[in-house]
């Protein structure tokens, strides 16, 4: 039969066996099976060497697939014998490639449902963190200027790139809230670092793109890292008793309390009714509001001498109200963005006295206490530091060393009134 065409086709009729039809054109080999119910089925017959003949199945005739299309692919499978290539052997690997890539595709998929979101990272972070810590990586991270929730937080964590976060960052920085930047930097890398490391994110191979970003230059800096002198400390007193700024009575308190005590200001400002007795004259921290006890589970006792006795009683309490000062909301500590704005204001009339942050009356504490004499072993459990090498601070009973610790605080209690100009046999009287 010469050139095969639609109207031979339409001629052809099944004989209740399949039989084929070749042409004699300029396509060799090209034909049609007739199958037995009358189905068409184009075809190329070809041989390579050393084979016997070979049929490939170029499709089945209906009213997408005519004979042009046969003829097109007909011609693409000669060129490949033509070069030396099977095209059955191509097809099968081309088809598991496609295969191959289907399922990738599938896996793809499937891996990037399963992927957590930036939201659900920042949740799985923030259970890590204290409460105080926890409210203010919280309103950092809906910070409106730069509101990580709302612009990544639906994404899935790998799909997050340097050039993304970069920007959030730069959000700050160009308005120059260099500090925000840097405490924002610190809590994303945090957070994605414990979402790597956390086996059900199943993020093993996942390149964390805080390996490239640098933290943004200057971000590190706090208003003054750095301890109070002797007339430092008596000004800033003197400060809060005047209280020009209007600062609420309770986070005047928390600020006596941190340098009497020198304790965190986290836990100061989380103090509550329940952990204290003034008849012992003993603060005794939970376990999960201190930094060593989230790790070892035993809490921290901190004695009370007379001025911090003071302080406390002049709190008023409310029923139901769990905090001795709390914020401007009920059952709600202030936070810390809050008591370190406050500070700020409260420093801003006198330019004299560099302005400093709360963890910084600390840090005067601890030199203070050194310069003192207080032993180092004992600054130490006062504080509630770690002590490196020490297997035996792990476990020890959270009351251990309390006569030296209230010793300590006694001594420093009686140079704070001193420097004040308080005499030393007399609580002083709070106001502000």
């Amino acid at each position: 039969m010469g050139k095969l065409t639609d109207f031979q086709l339409d001629k052809l009729k099944p004989k209740g066996y399949p039989y084929r039809v070749f042409e004699k054109g300029s396509d060799p080999g090209f034909h049609v099976q007739v199958r037995k119910t009358g189905k068409l089925a184009f075809y190329l017959a070809y041989t390579l060497p050393n084979c016997s003949k070979r049929f490939l199945s170029l499709g089945v005739r209906s009213s997408e697939f005519g004979i042009s299309e046969a003829r097109i692919e007909c011609r693409k499978a000669q060129a490949l014998i033509d070069g030396g290539t099977d095209p059955q052997l191509e097809r099968s690997e081309r088809l598991a490639e496609q295969e191959e890539a289907r399922k990738q595709i599938e896996r793809d998929k499937q891996e990037r449902e399963n992927t957590p979101t930036v939201n659900r990272v920042l949740d799985h972070y923030l259970t890590y963190l204290a409460a105080s810590t926890r409210h203010d990586a919280s309103n950092l991270f809906e910070n409106g200027y730069s509101n990580i929730r709302k612009i990544i937080g639906k994404l899935p964590i790998t799909e997050v790139t340097d050039e993304q976060i970069e920007q959030l960052l730069d959000n700050h920085v160009r308005r120059d809230k260099l500090r925000i930047s840097g405490k924002l930097y610190a809590y994303l890398r945090a957070a994605f670092t414990r979402a790597k490391k956390h086996k059900p994110f199943m993020l093993k191979r996942w390149r964390n793109p805080f390996n490239d970003i640098i933290k943004p230059e200057n971000s590190d800096a706090q208003a003054v890292n750095r301890a109070l002198n002797e007339n430092q400390i008596k000004r800033f007193w003197a400060l809060l008793e005047r209280n020009q700024s209007n600062m609420m009575p309770g986070m005047i308190s928390i600020l006596r309390l941190m340098l009497l005590t020198g304790q965190r200001v986290e836990q100061t400002s989380r103090i509550q009714w329940a952990d204290v007795n003034l008849g012992n004259a003993i603060w005794d921290v939970p376990a999960a509001e201190t930094k060593i006890g989230k790790q070892s589970g035993v809490g921290h006792v901190v004695p009370l001498c007379p001025m911090a006795i003071e302080i406390i009683k002049s709190a008023p309490a409310f029923d139901g109200e769990p905090f001795i000062f709390p914020g401007r909301r009920n059952s709600n500590p202030f936070s810390l963005g809050g008591i370190n704005g406050a500070l700020k204001k409260l420093l801003a009339p006198d330019p004299d006295l560099v302005l400093f942050t709360p963890r910084d009356l600390r840090r005067t504490c601890t030199t203070e206490w050194s310069r003192l004499g207080v032993l180092a072993e004992v600054r130490n459990r006062v504080q509630d530091h770690a002590i490196a090498g020490d297997v035996e601070s792990r476990h020890y009973n959270r009351h251990d060393y309390l006569p030296e610790k209230r010793a300590a605080l006694q001594r420093w209690e009686s140079e704070l009134m001193r420097i004040i100009g308080q005499p030393v046999d007399n609580v002083v009287q709070l106001r502000g």
